[in-house]
């Protein structure tokens, strides 16, 4: 009797045939191919940035905006150097219109000849005259004369007469008595023997020797207060004996706290931007 299967889906692996394996073939050696020009063009622009209508192939801004950066960048740095240059002068106009300090050499040689002859209190001196008015625009003609001859090492171009006094027309007394009291002023023409000043109705001069009166005070410009058409200075006195000299012999500029008394000039601006004595109080 023949021997039967133990089952139709008995045990396969005895009836399954053994395969051989199978090995995958090696990958063949990529093949360089040489790209044609038109290929390589085109990976090229596919490589490169994208083109555009501010930038170029190579990345760089196009022709007339090439330099709008740098070129603001300058305009920018101009502006504000501008600004600082405009800043700059309005500081400077500021300063000059509120700073007196250079006023104060200038009052002081105008104002001279009534601060040595120390006139009275008075408002509107063409209106009030008072005899140091004549004193003052004397001393203003040979303090102008005295200069002249130290500078140009020349002799008084006026008349001496025998006592050596210097004979100046009536009308140049006039001239510097309306300088410093106003075109309205007029001058009382007559001698004043207590300053030696005197006047000679025949030829129509003065006679005056060319000399500073001797002072026992020394006068000085404390402030100068500037309005639209007035000046207010303040003029200090202190006594010479007061004055302090330095290590090389030269006095020392007076203070304020050193004045004894101190008087206000107000002068009155001119259309001819001139000046003059409109008032004087004492404090």
């Amino acid at each position: 009797m023949k021997n039967k299967p133990d089952s139709i889906l008995g045990n396969t692996e005895e009836l399954t045939p053994e395969m051989p394996e199978q090995t995958a073939p090696a990958p063949a050696d990529p093949v360089e191919e040489t790209a044609t020009p038109v290929e390589a063009e085109a990976a090229e622009e596919t490589l490169a940035p994208p083109v555009t209508r501010r930038y170029n192939k190579r990345g760089k801004r196009r022709g007339k905006y090439a330099y709008a950066a740098p070129l603001g960048l300058l305009i920018s740095l101009l502006s504000i150097v501008g600004v600082v240059a405009i800043v700059s002068t309005c500081i400077g106009w500021i300063k000059d219109a509120t700073d007196t300090t250079y006023l104060h050499d200038e009052m002081y040689y105008y104002l001279e000849p009534m601060i040595f002859y120390a006139p009275e209190p008075f408002t509107d001196a063409a209106k009030n005259p008072q005899d140091v008015f004549l004193n003052a625009a004397a001393y203003r003609v040979m303090a102008a004369e005295s200069i002249r001859i130290d500078r140009e090492k020349d002799e008084s171009i006026y008349p001496v007469d025998e006592n050596g006094r210097i004979a100046v027309p009536a009308e140049e007394i006039e001239t510097a008595y309306k300088a410093l009291y106003g075109a309205s002023a007029k001058v009382q023409h007559k001698s004043l023997e207590e300053s030696g000043l005197e006047y000679d109705q025949s030829d129509h001069c003065y006679y005056m020797h060319i000399q500073t009166p001797a002072t026992m005070e020394q006068a000085f410009v404390v402030s100068v207060d500037r309005s639209s058409d007035e000046y207010e200075v303040r003029v200090g006195f202190v006594p010479k004996a007061d004055i302090k000299l330095d290590r090389y012999g030269r006095e020392v500029a007076p203070t304020e706290e050193m004045a004894t008394h101190f008087k206000t000039f107000t002068l009155k601006r001119t259309d001819d931007d001139q000046y003059y004595v409109y008032a004087c109080k004492n404090e």
